[in-house]
């Protein structure tokens, strides 16, 4: 005799909860790849532009302004690399006032006013460039590019 109904207890018969597992993981595969996965948070303690050059005299530590753009691939490279790194965001929070400069030309077509101020300053015309200011003044020194995460390392032991 043939069989007509599906017999729940069979070996071969499907599970009811499955196909709403495998619907779910579909579901949340396509949801989870529409947002980027992020990394950890930069470990630098970051200071705001307006504040620098005062912190600066106070705690006689150099200014460490690192300009930077949402689209510059380097600058990602950088943060990955160093500033999400224990050992040397630990450095430069110990030796620095750190200042990180956002460009938003690209994205909005114009930068603030301190931003834009900062760039002509410094001569800035790539990203990433990195800016040591020292208090009291004197030249700053200047590094355009990353040149890897030994080269910034040196630079970061580098500095008194």
């Amino acid at each position: 005799m043939a069989r007509t109904d599906w017999d729940r207890t069979s070996q071969r018969a499907l599970p009811v909860w499955l196909p709403v597992v495998v619907a779910a993981l579909i579901v949340a595969r396509v949801i989870s790849s529409r947002y980027e996965v992020t990394s950890p948070v930069d470990m630098v303690r970051w200071t705001p532009i307006a504040t620098a050059e005062r912190m600066s005299m106070a705690t006689k530590k150099p200014i460490f302004y690192e300009f930077s753009a949402d689209w510059c691939g380097p600058c990602h490279q950088m943060e990955d690399e160093v500033f999400r790194d224990p050992e040397l965001a630990a450095l430069i929070n110990q030796k620095l006032i750190a200042v990180k400069v956002v460009d938003r030309q690209r994205e909005t077509g114009r930068n603030s006013a301190e931003v834009a101020k900062l760039e002509v300053q410094f001569g800035v015309r790539a990203f990433p460039t990195i800016v040591i200011v020292r208090p009291g003044g004197g030249e700053p020194e200047k590094v355009e590019g990353y040149g890897g995460k030994e080269q910034f390392e040196a630079l970061l032991r580098g500095i008194s």
